[in-house]
């Protein structure tokens, strides 16, 4: 199973490239041969007591300690209605702009840049009989953190966490990506007061358009659900003012 440095689309980014049982998988090059195809496998890894915890909800995940890492690994599902139907299955496309391979390439590019994304790890392309395929993502996790929804049902956030929430998209934003789905679970606070963005699936570069205004609106639609949904979450206008105050403010 010998592997290939591969270039991506942004800069020439590169991982290595294995097979491994049907599998193409991308892996980061630093792990070198050490990098195990099985960590895709989620029996595998609760086999070996390598399995830590998981998340739940449509994008349900399994946190991993591996070699003294601390992973997540994330598989891709389907969404909406279309996902009652087929669960994990997308049309067949070249392994580059595979799902999982896309978002791998876009974060090590984000990475680079200097913007607050989880490192990737690996990121797995499965060819299923017929026309379709399934994908899977590793990345490293962001240790003491908590989503702005779990943040916000423990009490009113300050201005200034509200301002480096705004000015982490406006930098994410300065870098032309649109985020396919920002909402108060993709975004992360540390215990340092350092914001983090996270689930880059469907995301891309994009020309400067109405879309980052639309990014915005999202992440305002989903704190309104989620203070529906659960009373004890608490936000106001002034929280959301500040926010679009450091979006606005000078990097």
């Amino acid at each position: 199973m010998g592997g290939r440095t591969v270039a991506l689309d942004r800069d020439t980014i590169p991982a290595t490239q294995i097979r491994s049982q049907g599998h193409v998988i991308w892996h980061d090059p630093a792990m070198g041969e050490a990098f195990d195809p099985r960590l895709f496998e989620p029996d595998w890894l609760a086999r070996n007591g390598l399995v830590t915890g998981r998340s739940t909800g449509r994008n349900e995940a399994l946190f991993l300690h591996v070699d003294g890492l601390d992973l997540v690994l994330r598989h891709y599902f389907r969404g909406g209605l279309v996902g009652r139907l087929n669960r994990d299955l997308f049309l067949r496309q070249p392994v580059a702009r595979s799902r999982a391979m896309a978002e791998y390439a876009l974060l090590s590019w984000m990475e680079r840049q200097g913007l607050p994304v989880p490192h990737p790890v690996a990121a797995r392309f499965t060819p299923v009989a017929g026309l379709t395929y399934r994908a899977d993502i590793i990345t490293r996790t962001l240790p003491g953190t908590r989503t702005l929804a779990a943040a916000l049902a423990q009490g009113p956030l300050p201005a200034q966490d509200w301002a480096a929430i705004g000015s982490a998209i406006a930098r994410m934003h300065g870098a032309d990506v649109d985020h396919a789905d920002l909402n108060c679970r993709n975004i992360l606070l540390d215990d340092t007061g350092r914001i983090w963005l996270i689930d880059f699936d469907k995301s891309r570069h994009r020309a400067d358009g109405p879309w980052k205004r639309a990014n915005l609106e999202r992440l305002k639609r989903s704190l309104l659900k989620e203070a529906r949904l659960h009373p004890a979450v608490t936000w106001d206008a002034a929280g959301w003012q500040a926010l679009l105050n450091g979006y606005a403010a000078p990097a």
